[in-house]
């Protein structure tokens, strides 16, 4: 009887041990992700209301905000927006269109960039940002794989515009910003070869490669359905894992549909298990002047609680990586 007893404290003890054990290999799991969202440029304090809004739609704050600059040669390097948004912790992710505002029938400005007209531009941006000192993360000319903006769907042209751009802001001492190479996702029959890495301007030239892709859903218009997570992203990560560059998810969003919420958690849950994304950024807008889908979080209150939800396990380092 006694020896009975001590095998049996012995197993419950082993059994103690092993779940001890495993506690902590599931906290060695846990993996938090970086992510942001993107917040519209406005006049200075609504600007700021938006930054401070964002964090009260989340509940926390995200590391993230994603905003759009053009090239008119009025509008310098955003320092004031870049300082209020360190001020809340979050990096700016300056998306540089190679147009300008309200040009009507714009042609964009991806030539006149590679030619080197817009280079005292250019270097008064990188002086600009030297001087500003905080980490910017640049976008430049973001999706020049698709046919939608004025610089997009010219290869040479672009990869020759970024060199340039890139090769002023080192001249001038820049260290400070992150250069973000950042195509659309692959659709239809598009392949890497054809239609991704002839944009890639170089590994020298490059620090991070964002992806942009969206779940259009089934009434945006005929070329586009309800796809899953990985049905728009996968193809193109698995590609751009050959640059060997940390790798985001610079655009992301979902169309307003009952299926959004289901749609929403299996990405959040994806996403925390990736280990080749270093984080996302949300498009958290709606613009229906644009005759876009509504891609924002808080289009119903599901969408919006299995986000806060998520987003709060992941301060807090409780959002399993799955491994």
């Amino acid at each position: 009887m006694k020896q009975l007893f001590l095998l049996l404290a012995f197993l419950i003890g082993a059994g103690l041990f092993l779940t001890a054990s495993d506690r902590d290999g599931a906290k060695e799991n846990l993996r938090q992700v970086n992510w942001g969202v993107y917040e519209m440029l406005t006049r200075r304090y609504s600007w700021e209301d938006r930054l401070d809004q964002a964090e009260a739609d989340f509940g926390v704050n995200p590391q993230y905000v994603l905003f759009f600059r053009d090239l008119n040669p009025g509008r310098p390097f955003p320092t004031e927006r870049v300082e209020n948004a360190h001020a809340r912790a979050m990096t700016p992710v300056i998306s540089l269109e190679l147009s300008r505002w309200g040009r009507g029938n714009d042609q964009g400005y991806l030539a006149e960039v590679a030619k080197g007209e817009f280079d005292k531009l250019l270097k008064q941006w990188a002086e600009d940002a030297k001087a500003c000192g905080l980490p910017v993360i640049l976008r430049f000319g973001f999706e020049m794989n698709g046919d939608w903006f004025p610089w997009g769907s010219q290869p040479e042209l672009f990869v020759t515009a970024w060199r340039r751009s890139y090769n002023i802001f080192k001249q001038a001492g820049c260290e400070n910003i992150q250069w973000m190479f950042s195509p659309n996702v692959l659709w239809d029959k598009r392949t890497a070869k054809d239609d991704l890495y002839n944009y890639y301007p170089g590994d020298a030239y490059v620090d991070i490669v964002g992806i942009d892709g969206y779940n259009f859903g089934d009434n945006h218009d005929k070329w586009h359905k309800w796809q899953s997570y990985e049905e728009v992203f996968e193809k193109t990560i698995r590609a751009c894992q050959k640059f060997n560059k940390p790798i985001f998810i610079s655009e992301i969003g979902c169309a307003d549909d009952r299926r959004k919420p289901a749609w929403l958690k299996d990405f959040l849950e994806k996403v925390s298990k990736d280990d080749r994304l270093e984080g996302f950024i949300y498009f958290n807008h709606n613009n229906p002047r644009k005759e876009e889908p509504n891609w924002r979080v808080d289009s119903d209150p599901e969408t919006l609680k299995i986000f806060r939800d998520w987003a709060k396990a992941n301060e807090i380092g409780q959002v399993s990586s799955g491994k």
